[in-house]
Protein backbone atom coordinates (compact mmCIF):
# COMPACT_ATOMS: atom_id res chain seq x y z
CA UNK A 1 0.00 0.00 0.00
CA UNK A 2 1.30 3.46 -0.99
CA UNK A 3 2.71 5.55 1.99
CA UNK A 4 1.00 9.23 2.43
CA UNK A 5 2.28 12.46 4.31
CA UNK A 6 -0.96 11.91 6.46
CA UNK A 7 -0.01 8.40 7.93
CA UNK A 8 1.66 8.74 11.32
CA UNK A 9 2.68 5.69 11.84
CA UNK A 10 3.61 3.94 8.88
CA UNK A 11 3.80 7.20 6.30
CA UNK A 12 6.01 9.70 5.74
CA UNK A 13 5.53 11.81 8.98
CA UNK A 14 7.36 9.34 10.49
CA UNK A 15 10.45 11.02 9.11
CA UNK A 16 10.28 13.95 10.33
CA UNK A 17 10.98 14.97 14.23
CA UNK A 18 8.52 17.90 14.52
CA UNK A 19 5.76 14.74 14.47
CA UNK A 20 7.54 12.95 17.73
CA UNK A 21 7.62 17.29 18.98
CA UNK A 22 4.47 17.96 21.12
CA UNK A 23 6.20 21.62 21.43
CA UNK A 24 6.85 22.57 17.78
CA UNK A 25 3.09 20.36 16.61
CA UNK A 26 1.48 22.91 18.67
CA UNK A 27 3.54 26.10 18.25
CA UNK A 28 2.33 25.17 14.01
CA UNK A 29 -1.30 24.56 15.14
CA UNK A 30 -0.85 27.99 16.88
CA UNK A 31 0.49 29.73 14.31
CA UNK A 32 -2.43 28.68 11.41
CA UNK A 33 -4.89 29.20 14.37
CA UNK A 34 -3.75 32.92 15.01
CA UNK A 35 -4.38 34.00 11.39
CA UNK A 36 -7.85 32.78 11.80
CA UNK A 37 -9.44 35.20 13.56
CA UNK A 38 -7.53 37.74 11.38
CA UNK A 39 -9.15 36.05 8.41
CA UNK A 40 -12.23 36.22 9.60
CA UNK A 41 -12.30 39.70 10.49
CA UNK A 42 -10.94 40.80 6.85
CA UNK A 43 -14.24 38.70 5.39
CA UNK A 44 -16.73 39.77 7.50
CA UNK A 45 -18.40 41.53 4.66
CA UNK A 46 -17.92 39.08 2.08
CA UNK A 47 -18.76 36.16 3.74
CA UNK A 48 -21.47 35.37 6.67
CA UNK A 49 -20.45 33.63 9.61
CA UNK A 50 -22.60 30.77 8.81
CA UNK A 51 -21.13 30.61 5.50
CA UNK A 52 -17.22 30.45 6.38
CA UNK A 53 -18.23 28.02 9.02
CA UNK A 54 -19.62 25.50 7.13
CA UNK A 55 -16.94 25.59 4.28
CA UNK A 56 -14.26 25.72 6.66
CA UNK A 57 -15.40 22.10 7.39
CA UNK A 58 -16.10 20.79 3.88
CA UNK A 59 -13.30 22.11 2.31
CA UNK A 60 -11.14 20.14 5.42
CA UNK A 61 -13.28 17.44 4.46
CA UNK A 62 -12.67 16.99 0.77
CA UNK A 63 -8.52 17.64 0.68
CA UNK A 64 -8.23 14.98 3.36
CA UNK A 65 -11.06 12.43 2.48
CA UNK A 66 -9.15 11.09 -0.07
CA UNK A 67 -6.44 9.93 2.01
CA UNK A 68 -8.71 8.51 4.60
CA UNK A 69 -11.49 6.66 3.28
CA UNK A 70 -9.51 3.31 2.96
CA UNK A 71 -9.06 4.06 7.02
CA UNK A 72 -12.61 5.37 7.68
CA UNK A 73 -13.74 1.70 5.93
CA UNK A 74 -11.35 0.04 8.43
CA UNK A 75 -12.35 1.52 11.64
CA UNK A 76 -16.29 1.78 10.47
CA UNK A 77 -17.48 -0.94 13.11
CA UNK A 78 -15.62 1.44 16.00
CA UNK A 79 -17.04 4.75 14.21
CA UNK A 80 -20.78 3.32 14.46
CA UNK A 81 -20.19 2.10 17.99
CA UNK A 82 -19.10 5.50 18.87
CA UNK A 83 -21.07 7.65 16.18
CA UNK A 84 -23.08 9.42 19.46
CA UNK A 85 -20.03 10.94 20.88
CA UNK A 86 -18.42 11.70 18.08
CA UNK A 87 -21.61 13.49 16.66
CA UNK A 88 -21.53 15.56 20.31
CA UNK A 89 -17.63 15.87 20.34
CA UNK A 90 -17.87 17.33 16.26
CA UNK A 91 -20.78 19.21 16.89
CA UNK A 92 -19.97 21.41 19.45
CA UNK A 93 -15.83 21.00 19.06
CA UNK A 94 -16.05 22.16 15.17
CA UNK A 95 -19.34 23.15 14.32
CA UNK A 96 -20.87 25.74 16.98
CA UNK A 97 -17.03 26.58 17.78
CA UNK A 98 -16.47 27.79 14.23
CA UNK A 99 -19.75 29.21 13.91
CA UNK A 100 -19.01 31.34 17.57
CA UNK A 101 -15.43 32.46 16.49
CA UNK A 102 -16.79 34.21 13.25
CA UNK A 103 -19.80 35.50 15.01
CA UNK A 104 -17.81 37.47 17.76
CA UNK A 105 -15.93 38.99 14.73
CA UNK A 106 -18.56 40.96 13.90
CA UNK A 107 -18.97 42.88 16.96
CA UNK A 108 -15.20 42.28 18.15
CA UNK A 109 -11.59 42.86 17.26
CA UNK A 110 -9.77 40.11 15.81
CA UNK A 111 -7.26 41.20 18.55
CA UNK A 112 -9.66 40.55 21.38
CA UNK A 113 -11.04 37.48 19.88
CA UNK A 114 -7.09 36.07 19.97
CA UNK A 115 -6.54 37.68 23.68
CA UNK A 116 -9.32 36.14 25.34
CA UNK A 117 -8.09 32.88 24.43
CA UNK A 118 -6.42 33.53 27.70
CA UNK A 119 -8.99 32.01 29.48
CA UNK A 120 -8.58 28.66 27.62
CA UNK A 121 -5.35 27.23 30.05
CA UNK A 122 -7.46 27.39 32.87
CA UNK A 123 -10.33 25.96 31.31
CA UNK A 124 -7.98 23.21 29.92
CA UNK A 125 -6.81 22.48 33.32
CA UNK A 126 -10.12 22.93 35.20
CA UNK A 127 -12.30 20.74 32.86
CA UNK A 128 -9.90 17.72 33.26
CA UNK A 129 -9.67 17.80 36.88
CA UNK A 130 -12.90 18.40 37.84
CA UNK A 131 -14.50 15.77 35.12
CA UNK A 132 -12.06 13.01 34.84
CA UNK A 133 -9.98 13.76 37.93
CA UNK A 134 -6.67 14.26 36.95
CA UNK A 135 -3.73 15.54 39.34
CA UNK A 136 -2.84 18.77 38.11
CA UNK A 137 0.65 19.79 39.72
CA UNK A 138 0.29 23.43 41.54
CA UNK A 139 3.18 24.30 38.95
CA UNK A 140 0.82 24.31 36.52
CA UNK A 141 -2.39 26.06 37.86
CA UNK A 142 1.03 28.83 38.36
CA UNK A 143 1.85 28.36 34.04
CA UNK A 144 -1.63 29.11 33.61
CA UNK A 145 -1.71 32.57 35.51
CA UNK A 146 1.71 33.34 34.29
CA UNK A 147 0.81 32.98 30.82
CA UNK A 148 -2.78 34.98 31.61
CA UNK A 149 -0.98 37.73 33.10
CA UNK A 150 1.31 38.00 29.80
CA UNK A 151 -2.02 38.28 27.89
CA UNK A 152 -3.42 40.79 30.40
CA UNK A 153 0.13 43.06 29.97
CA UNK A 154 -0.31 43.13 26.14
CA UNK A 155 -4.10 43.86 26.36
CA UNK A 156 -3.36 46.51 29.14
CA UNK A 157 -0.50 47.99 27.11
CA UNK A 158 1.78 47.02 30.29
CA UNK A 159 -1.04 48.61 32.60
CA UNK A 160 -2.97 45.99 34.29
CA UNK A 161 -5.07 48.52 36.07
CA UNK A 162 -6.18 49.89 32.69
CA UNK A 163 -8.20 46.31 32.06
CA UNK A 164 -11.63 47.08 32.39
CA UNK A 165 -13.98 43.32 32.76
CA UNK A 166 -17.17 44.57 32.30
CA UNK A 167 -16.45 46.20 29.07
CA UNK A 168 -16.44 42.90 27.08
CA UNK A 169 -19.27 43.44 24.33
CA UNK A 170 -21.45 41.18 22.13
CA UNK A 171 -18.79 39.77 20.02
CA UNK A 172 -16.38 39.32 23.05
CA UNK A 173 -19.05 37.35 25.23
CA UNK A 174 -19.24 34.36 21.99
CA UNK A 175 -15.42 34.70 21.79
CA UNK A 176 -15.58 33.29 25.30
CA UNK A 177 -18.10 30.84 24.58
CA UNK A 178 -15.97 29.63 21.61
CA UNK A 179 -13.49 29.01 23.95
CA UNK A 180 -15.35 26.91 26.34
CA UNK A 181 -16.22 25.03 23.88
CA UNK A 182 -13.04 24.16 22.29
CA UNK A 183 -11.43 23.82 25.69
CA UNK A 184 -14.47 21.45 26.37
CA UNK A 185 -13.53 19.09 22.75
CA UNK A 186 -9.89 19.08 24.11
CA UNK A 187 -10.92 17.69 27.58
CA UNK A 188 -13.53 14.89 25.67
CA UNK A 189 -11.01 13.85 22.74
CA UNK A 190 -9.06 11.51 25.29
CA UNK A 191 -12.41 9.88 25.20
CA UNK A 192 -12.05 9.53 21.30
CA UNK A 193 -12.16 5.84 20.28
CA UNK A 194 -9.30 4.32 19.32
CA UNK A 195 -8.71 4.75 15.18
CA UNK A 196 -6.79 6.03 12.51
CA UNK A 197 -6.51 9.61 13.19
CA UNK A 198 -7.54 10.31 9.80
CA UNK A 199 -10.97 8.56 10.56
CA UNK A 200 -11.28 10.69 13.33
CA UNK A 201 -10.72 14.13 11.38
CA UNK A 202 -12.63 12.86 8.68
CA UNK A 203 -15.81 12.09 11.30
CA UNK A 204 -15.25 15.02 13.25
CA UNK A 205 -15.13 17.11 10.01
CA UNK A 206 -18.17 15.42 8.68
CA UNK A 207 -20.27 16.03 11.87
CA UNK A 208 -19.30 19.94 12.05
CA UNK A 209 -20.37 20.68 8.43
CA UNK A 210 -23.32 18.60 8.85
CA UNK A 211 -24.26 20.21 11.91
CA UNK A 212 -24.34 23.87 9.95
CA UNK A 213 -25.58 22.48 6.88
CA UNK A 214 -29.57 23.39 7.80
CA UNK A 215 -28.47 27.02 9.25
CA UNK A 216 -26.59 27.60 5.82
CA UNK A 217 -29.50 26.88 3.89
CA UNK A 218 -31.84 28.44 5.86
CA UNK A 219 -28.97 31.50 5.27
CA UNK A 220 -29.20 31.10 1.44
CA UNK A 221 -32.73 30.70 1.40
CA UNK A 222 -32.79 34.30 3.29
CA UNK A 223 -30.41 36.09 1.15
CA UNK A 224 -30.23 34.46 -1.63
CA UNK A 225 -27.00 32.20 -3.83
CA UNK A 226 -24.30 34.90 -5.35
CA UNK A 227 -21.22 34.33 -6.97
CA UNK A 228 -18.09 34.22 -3.88
CA UNK A 229 -15.66 37.02 -4.96
CA UNK A 230 -11.63 35.67 -5.24
CA UNK A 231 -10.91 37.37 -1.63
CA UNK A 232 -13.82 35.65 -0.03
CA UNK A 233 -12.24 32.29 -2.28
CA UNK A 234 -8.84 32.93 -0.77
CA UNK A 235 -10.44 33.36 2.83
CA UNK A 236 -12.32 29.75 2.66
CA UNK A 237 -9.04 27.92 1.12
CA UNK A 238 -7.05 29.38 3.84
CA UNK A 239 -9.85 28.59 6.69
CA UNK A 240 -10.22 25.10 4.97
CA UNK A 241 -6.66 23.99 4.93
CA UNK A 242 -4.78 25.46 7.78
CA UNK A 243 -6.57 25.90 11.07
CA UNK A 244 -8.81 23.32 10.35
CA UNK A 245 -7.22 20.26 8.96
CA UNK A 246 -3.53 21.50 9.53
CA UNK A 247 -4.06 22.26 12.78
CA UNK A 248 -6.62 19.70 13.98
CA UNK A 249 -4.40 16.83 13.26
CA UNK A 250 -1.21 18.70 14.97
CA UNK A 251 -3.43 19.55 18.15
CA UNK A 252 -4.87 15.69 17.85
CA UNK A 253 -1.76 14.33 18.01
CA UNK A 254 0.23 16.62 21.14
CA UNK A 255 -2.91 15.85 22.54
CA UNK A 256 -2.01 11.95 21.94
CA UNK A 257 1.52 12.84 22.82
CA UNK A 258 0.62 14.80 26.37
CA UNK A 259 -2.32 15.09 26.97
CA UNK A 260 -5.31 17.84 27.27
CA UNK A 261 -3.91 19.38 30.23
CA UNK A 262 -0.34 20.18 29.36
CA UNK A 263 -1.48 21.12 25.90
CA UNK A 264 -3.73 23.85 27.82
CA UNK A 265 -0.63 25.70 28.84
CA UNK A 266 -0.04 26.17 24.95
CA UNK A 267 -3.08 27.99 23.97
CA UNK A 268 -2.64 31.19 24.78
CA UNK A 269 0.08 31.01 21.86
CA UNK A 270 -2.55 32.13 19.06
CA UNK A 271 -2.71 35.16 20.45
CA UNK A 272 0.81 36.16 21.04
CA UNK A 273 0.99 35.16 17.63
CA UNK A 274 -1.67 37.22 16.37
CA UNK A 275 -0.79 40.36 17.93
CA UNK A 276 2.75 39.78 16.63
CA UNK A 277 1.54 39.89 13.09
CA UNK A 278 -1.01 42.72 13.33
CA UNK A 279 2.44 44.51 13.49
CA UNK A 280 2.85 43.78 9.48
CA UNK A 281 -1.01 43.27 8.67
CA UNK A 282 -2.50 46.38 10.41
CA UNK A 283 0.50 48.53 10.75
CA UNK A 284 0.66 48.67 14.41
CA UNK A 285 3.75 49.40 16.37
CA UNK A 286 5.88 46.69 18.42
CA UNK A 287 5.97 47.87 21.82
CA UNK A 288 7.64 46.65 24.78
CA UNK A 289 4.51 45.66 26.44
CA UNK A 290 4.42 43.07 23.26
CA UNK A 291 7.74 41.75 24.18
CA UNK A 292 7.25 41.60 27.74
CA UNK A 293 3.80 39.90 27.88
CA UNK A 294 5.09 37.46 24.64
CA UNK A 295 7.87 36.51 27.42
CA UNK A 296 5.58 35.49 29.93
CA UNK A 297 3.88 33.43 27.69
CA UNK A 298 6.87 31.58 26.88
CA UNK A 299 7.80 31.06 30.04
CA UNK A 300 5.12 29.54 31.08
CA UNK A 301 5.08 26.79 28.27
CA UNK A 302 8.72 26.17 29.53
CA UNK A 303 8.21 25.98 33.45
CA UNK A 304 5.01 23.64 32.38
CA UNK A 305 7.09 21.19 30.36
CA UNK A 306 8.94 20.07 33.72
CA UNK A 307 6.40 19.00 35.13
CA UNK A 308 4.00 15.62 34.20
CA UNK A 309 -0.01 15.31 34.83
CA UNK A 310 -1.22 11.74 36.47
CA UNK A 311 -4.29 11.32 33.85
CA UNK A 312 -6.94 8.63 35.08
Amino acid sequence: MRKTLFDPDNGLLTRFSFWQSPALLLCLASFFWALNPIVGRAARDLLSPVSIAFWRWIIALVIVAPFAWRHVRKDLPSIKQSLPFLTVLGAGGLGLFAYLVYASLQWTTATNNLLLQATMPIMTLVMPALIFRDRIPPLHYVCALISIGGIIWIMTRGDPTNLEIGALNRGDLLALAAVFLYAAYATFLRKAPTIHHLSLLSVLFAVGASSLAIPYVGHLLVNGVSMPSPEAIGALLYVGIFPSLASYALFNRAVSLIGSARVGIYMNLPAVFGVTMAVPLLGERFEDYHFVGALMVVVSILISRRTRVKVH
